[in-house]
């Protein structure tokens, strides 16, 4: 028998799926490229909720439909869709951010080997979405398929983890484990720097585990981290945002690119609030 008469079922399927996600796709591009121009702040409120209910229907197709052996593309696709989704800021100030975690399920179910996608998780889900606990559930069902060299960067996803356990869990015992980890996978891999990151990693987790350190220093530390490693200027600015109004301390930008955490005086800190 002809084999590609006994792939049709397969072929024929995947071309519908794709079809029906072609069409909530086309939806969701008409009606943003509409927003874009012809823009009205006083429709702004139902634009960005008639959007997001787009959303949701696209979510629930993508995670209900077979992908039919495509689940690097399938993971691909959703990806991308979840980049315009975070990237529209005006709606999700409306909206608020809480189909991110939606968009992870489907992500790393199809393809939890892609590294890309962790760095967003972690500050889509955690801190824009306000659910580490998700973030953190799914960094942990990833890292159970992935290896040290599998993909090389893969020890970031334990640091990603410590991080989140540190500020939105307050959990510092769990943190010393992520670090630890993180810094087990970095000896064994072959990312460039990996080698030398594995010293900083092993240093914080066996300060954390000694438990003898000041809460408020070790939060502020993580911020700074999560500035550096931010994977956006959204994400970037979020982080500056909760250093100011958690801790009265200022991001102050060098010539260099690099920064200087600076305490701001009381007086300013008055002048703010009033």
């Amino acid at each position: 028998m002809n084999p590609h008469r006994q792939n049709w079922p397969l072929q024929v399927g995947a071309v519908i799926s794709l079809l029906i996600l072609s069409i909530a796709l086309l939806g969701l591009q008409k009606q943003r490229l509409q927003a874009i121009q012809t823009p009205n702040p006083e429709s702004l409120a139902i634009d960005a909720a008639n959007e997001e209910q787009q959303r949701e229907l696209q979510l629930t197709l993508l995670q209900s439909l077979p992908d039919f052996g495509f689940q690097n593309l399938w993971a691909d696709w959703t990806f991308l869709n979840f980049l315009q989704y975070f990237g529209n800021f005006e709606y999700r100030q409306e909206t608020s951010y809480r189909l991110s975690g939606d968009y992870f399920e489907i992500i790393l179910d199809r393809d939890p080997y892609a590294y890309l996608p962790y760095e967003y998780l972690s500050s889509s889900v955690s801190l824009f979405a306000g659910e580490p606990e998700r973030a953190v559930a799914m960094q942990e069902a990833g890292l159970a398929l992935l290896a040290p060299d599998l993909p090389p960067k893969s020890y970031f996803i334990w640091r990603h983890k410590g991080i989140d356990e540190i500020l939105f869990l307050d959990d510092y015992d769990a943190s010393a484990k992520s670090h630890a980890m993180a810094a087990a996978w970095a000896a064994q891999s072959s990312f460039p720097g990996a080698k030398e990151d594995q010293h900083s990693l092993k240093d914080t987790a066996d300060f954390l585990a000694k438990g003898d350190f000041d809460p408020r220093a070790v939060q502020i530390t993580a911020w700074a981290q999560l500035i550096r490693t931010a994977p956006d200027a959204q994400t970037q600015d979020k982080a500056i945002e909760r250093l100011r109004s958690l801790f009265d301390i200022e991001v102050v930008w060098q010539e260099d690119g690099t920064f200087l955490l600076q305490q701001i005086a009381p007086s300013e800190v008055e002048d703010a609030e009033t």
